[in-house]
């Protein structure tokens, strides 16, 4: 059976378009009755990414948040959760300044810090089959996510599947992060915590999307959507359809490939509502995420970093934005010395050689002064941007390597 996608046109964050919006999107699966249950403990697992006001896209918007609480609540839900693991700011800072707290302030929904966390066994998943997530997943009987469509400048992409990595509390994100260095095991591990949560619906805020160097320090383009599904797999691939990139190249739905998790084939999914054609943005400023060497050749460790150096972008700090403000320091996953210091006097704010380019600084910074800046290989051949023959090119050098 094919999974179905509810693709909405919807051009404004009011409350009168969301709720026609949300009601309509919810049909094609039964409403909201079908999902929740009179009496069921609801947790909302929204994108709190950092402390930003709802124009910046760089969070939820709060009136999604709000149409939600009010179909929850229609249906007799008995509690409703709000909340996030947010690595920057902390949940109380980011909920103010989003607008999300005052939603929940006027609708009568909780606030869920991710603080305390829990032990969550599951046999099945590939690299996490014990994973320490929130605490508040035991003590709800629905999850529902919210994401914001955003570009990512690791992952190329962030959405419905990518929502869930924010279940790990703060900043205990860094530690899987410098363990998981290969872009395609950290995706196998954000998929192991999909599978762990059982999120039973998402509902995709597309109508105002973040392109460029996200999923911080981009800019809000305009797409004009809620994008709403139970299978997190099939919403994404849609999602990727509407700004152009290819679902092929995001390495979460090669995991969810990988590990049979939801539906990753575009001929296999039922959109219900708009056309993909009808929204897309055909000139949505994409992020090519850099090649992942650690999958080209079976080479030793030390030649694998030297590759990456030569491919991957490194982390720069514009002296005349930073703050000092430290939130890019202290959050680096490099221990025991962080890779990123803007107070460091002796040498480059960025120690190229332990940076493990997993480019949290760049979400951490506050003012956007952490660029990332293209290494000489990926200057002058373009590695990243023309894929495969990159991935050929940079074999022809590991060979070379080999041979010596």
């Amino acid at each position: 059976m094919s999974a179905r996608v509810s693709l909405i046109p919807v051009s404004e964050y009011s409350p009168q378009a969301l709720s026609r919006g949300l009601s309509e999107a919810l049909a094609p699966f039964g409403g909201i009755s079908a999902i929740v249950k009179p009496g069921d403990r609801v947790l909302l697992k929204v994108n709190l990414l950092a402390p930003a006001r709802p124009e910046e896209a760089v969070t939820t918007h709060p009136e999604v948040v709000r149409a939600m609480i009010r179909l929850l609540k229609d249906a007799s839900a008995s509690r409703i959760l709000v909340g996030d693991g947010p690595g920057v700011g902390s949940t109380a800072e980011n909920m103010r300044i989003c607008g999300i707290q005052a939603v929940c302030d006027e609708e009568g929904a909780q606030t869920a810090v991710f603080q305390e966390t829990t032990v969550y066994e599951n046999l099945e998943n590939a690299i996490g089959k014990h994973l320490e997530l929130t605490t508040h997943l035991r003590d709800v009987d629905v999850v529902i996510s919210l994401p914001k469509l955003k570009t990512h400048v690791q992952m190329g992409y962030t959405g419905a599947l990518k929502n869930q990595y924010g279940l790990i509390p703060g900043s205990q994100k860094g530690v899987y992060h410098f363990r998981l260095q290969d872009r395609d095991l950290l995706a196998d591990l954000m998929i192991d915590i999909n599978r762990t949560a059982g999120v039973k619906l998402a509902v995709m805020d597309a109508i105002v999307g973040m392109e460029g160097p996200g999923p911080h320090g981009g800019s809000p383009r305009k797409i004009g959507a809620l994008v709403v599904s139970t299978d997190l797999s099939a919403l994404d691939v849609v999602c990727c359809h509407l700004i152009g990139l290819s679902p092929e190249s995001y390495p979460l739905l090669r995991a969810a490939k990988r590990g049979n998790f939801g539906t990753t084939e575009l001929s296999e999914i039922e959109v219900c509502g708009g056309k993909i054609e009808d929204l897309r943005v055909s000139d949505y400023k994409l992020v090519n995420a850099p090649i992942n060497i650690m999958k080209i050749l079976p080479l030793p460790q030390c030649v694998l970093r030297w590759l990456r150096r030569q491919v991957a972008p490194t982390p720069w700090i514009d002296r005349s934005k930073c703050v000092k403000c430290m939130k890019c320091h202290n959050g680096c996953p490099v221990k025991p010395e962080a890779a990123i210091n803007p107070k460091r006097e002796n040498g480059p704010c960025v120690d190229g050689m332990t940076c493990i380019r997993c480019y949290c600084c760049h979400e951490f910074c506050p003012v956007d002064a952490i660029e990332l800046r293209k290494p000489w290989a990926e200057r002058i051949f373009h590695l990243t941007a023309i894929g495969a023959f990159g991935s050929r090119l940079l074999g022809k050098i590991a060979g070379f390597f080999i041979a010596k």
